[in-house]
């Protein structure tokens, strides 16, 4: 139990949110006649998806989490380096069993996310490309919900605007918050030669940076409606919505630019930005479900993620 309780809190449950809703968007843009079990499978798969590529960011960046996050399970010893590499494939395994049946074009993208969180550990340190490829790898999910619960190819998927759409806007804002993530890594990645964006410009010369990073999703978004490039038309809950997400990415930039030598305590807002953007995103497409779903994800990561933040965890 004392293995377990360590390798769920490597995952940093605060995340799961992030790659399972970027996946439920991808499952209500497509017509599906699979039963409810598989439906509820592959959103189980996309939700823990970012934790277990949590855990191996972990094992593959220790020497900088040494000084990032000491306290983390896998940096202190609490959680064994060698159990929980041998967990991680296990659940990949029957990932990537349970995905092939669904669909074997969903395992190509299943494949592909996975191995570009392991490409990110090591391209992370390239100025806006690291944070760039972490968004595309988060888009994935969009790809992956979409072909688990239908029998698509990746032609086929290709060809349809709205998933296209939504694939870019999730890979924009989840570049977002991974460039912002950056900020509380800034001394382990300098110390240990990761030239981020952050280390390469320092703290201090990236303010108009956040503002126009925290952005340009919602430029992207405005510009699919202004030359009709979808058929998904505004409604009062995505024009709630969106403006509310809009304000939280600000707020975050503003924060980052005020506290930017202690910015730990804008990751929770950050994260619920991030959130709070994809349910918009479902309001074009389920109003109703994403407000529920906005409310029950603003809960979830403000109690976690301050569980986590209090033990150093985050």
């Amino acid at each position: 139990m004392g293995f377990i309780k360590a390798y769920i809190k490597s995952m940093r449950p605060y995340s799961f949110l992030i790659t399972g809703i970027g996946g439920l968007i991808g499952m209500l843009l497509v017509e599906s006649s699979v039963s409810l079990l598989q439906k509820s499978v592959v959103l189980l798969l996309l939700f823990t998806s970012y934790g277990i590529n949590q855990i191996i960011n972990d094992l593959l960046g220790t020497k900088e989490d040494g000084i990032n996050a000491p306290i983390r399970p896998m940096v202190s010893g609490e959680l064994d380096k060698s159990k929980a590499l041998i967990l991680t494939f296990f659940v990949f395994i029957i990932g990537a069993i349970l995905t092939y049946f669904f669909n074997p074009y969903a395992l190509i993208i299943y494949f592909m996310g996975y191995l570009a969180n392991i490409i990110y550990e090591y391209i992370k340190g390239v100025p806006f490309v690291g944070n760039l490829w972490f968004g595309f790898m988060v888009g994935l999910t969009t790809l992956y919900g979409a072909l688990a619960i239908t029998n698509l190819t990746l032609y086929q998927i290709l060809k349809i605007p709205e998933l296209m759409g939504m694939f870019l806007l999730i890979s924009l804002s989840s570049s977002a918050l991974c460039y912002f993530t950056y900020f509380k890594d800034y001394e382990g990645d300098k110390q240990t030669g990761i030239k981020t964006l952050i280390v390469s410009l320092s703290p201090k010369y990236t303010r108009p940076l956040n503002f126009i990073m925290s952005g340009v999703p919602f430029i992207v978004l405005l510009s699919f409606f202004y030359v009709n490039f979808w058929d998904l038309n505004p409604n009062v809950y995505f024009l709630i919505m969106i403006p509310i997400s809009f304000v939280l990415f600000q707020c975050t930039a503003l924060i980052y630019c005020l506290d930017r030598y202690n910015p730990k305590k804008a990751l929770e807002l950050i994260f619920q930005s991030g959130v709070l953007f994809q349910n918009s995103l479902i309001a074009l497409i389920y109003p109703l479900l994403a407000v529920i779903l906005s409310i029950v994800s603003f809960l979830i990561i403000r109690i976690v993620f301050r569980m986590m933040y209090r033990t150093g965890l985050y």
